[in-house]
């Protein structure tokens, strides 16, 4: 029984380890993923010039 035992536990310890690492990574891969598509100031103003230009043209067809 005590192997068993001992069996179980070194196989909980390897899945957890595991299951740390996994969400480590989706973390960091979440994370560097917003990261890229954050913006600087300047791209936001630009695009919000560029909506209210086009904005403008189509009100006046």
């Amino acid at each position: 029984m005590r192997i068993v035992a001992k069996f179980f536990k070194q196989v909980w310890k390897s899945i957890r380890n595991l299951a740390w690492a996994l969400i480590v990574a989706i973390m960091l891969n979440v994370h560097n993923f917003y990261t890229g598509e954050t913006k600087s100031k300047d791209d936001i103003v630009f695009t919000v010039e560029k909506v209210v230009i086009e904005k403008d043209a189509a009100n006046k067809d």
